[in-house]
């Protein structure tokens, strides 16, 4: 069966167990792997995944253009293995003009992080940035959730597409890190929302895992593992036990996501 993980952090191998560690940090969660582009590749084949949506986040709006030169320059490298998403901060200047370079360089969509990036989902400038995003055909993948801050809200994320109905969007961590159930109450039901399995089945039950899923409905979720916070292995077994059928596997493993992404073709 093909496998696609939706959720990998990619970075430079110069920087790769610096960033890979800062992560840890934020987390309290010790890295199992280094962060590098190889050992995704490796680790992943290992595990039997065949591609890997990949990306990076730009803590600051000073390192967007340098982060998405290198992504559009690897997924080029490594197209058949690699479908890449760029990089942006609502406090870059001139959000089109980035915005139409990531569609010229081949890259896919956009990552963001708020609470890295230290910026509120329903902000100002976030909802004019996802405003130009949802104009320009490129959808979001957004870490959503964390019970220690409030930058990334669930309910911020409903604010967000009540506003911009037309934005596509993938929450990431099964829509709330941490807060999981909070994380459905608010989301669950939207119809341009998709969610990712990633950083979210160390923390529950398998059954909690997939009721979740299919209070979303299981068209609208990926597996992602979130390297190099696990090993492809682990996070792969994780998703294997929970109780779901063959095909609802298949599809959340690979079909789901080849549908999103050729219907963002259309």
């Amino acid at each position: 069966m093909m496998i696609i993980d939706t959720h990998a952090h990619i970075y430079p191998d110069a920087i790769a167990l610096r960033a890979a560690k800062s992560i840890g940090e934020f987390y309290d969660i010790p890295m199992c792997m280094d962060g590098t582009l190889s050992c995704l590749l490796e680790r992943g084949g290992e595990a039997g995944i065949s591609r890997f949506l990949v990306h990076s986040v730009a803590v600051t709006h000073e390192r967007v253009q340098s982060i998405n030169t290198y992504l559009m320059n690897t997924a080029a490298e490594h197209g058949e293995k690699l479908i890449g998403f760029g990089t942006m901060h609502p406090d870059f200047p001139d959000h089109r003009a980035e915005l139409q370079r990531i569609k010229d360089g081949g890259l896919h969509g956009v990552k963001m992080h708020p609470d890295f990036q230290h910026f509120y989902l329903d902000d100002e400038n976030a909802i004019a940035l996802f405003q130009a995003m949802a104009e320009m055909g490129l959808p979001a993948l957004i870490h959503t959730g964390d019970f220690r801050q409030t930058y990334s809200e669930p309910r911020r994320m409903a604010k967000v597409l009540d506003i911009v109905p037309d934005l596509k969007v993938i929450c990431a961590h099964l829509g709330g890190w941490s807060v999981w159930s909070e994380g459905w109450k608010h989301l669950a039901g939207r119809k341009n929302l998709w969610v990712d399995t990633s950083s979210s089945l160390y923390a529950i039950s398998p059954q909690e895992a997939a009721d979740i899923i299919h209070r979303y409905g299981v068209d609208r979720v990926f597996f992602g593992t979130d390297y190099p916070m696990w090993t492809p292995k682990e996070e792969l077994e994780r998703f294997m036990a929970l109780p779901l059928t063959d095909e609802e596997r298949e599809k959340i493993l690979h079909l789901n996501f080849e549908k999103f992404m050729a219907d963002l073709e259309k």
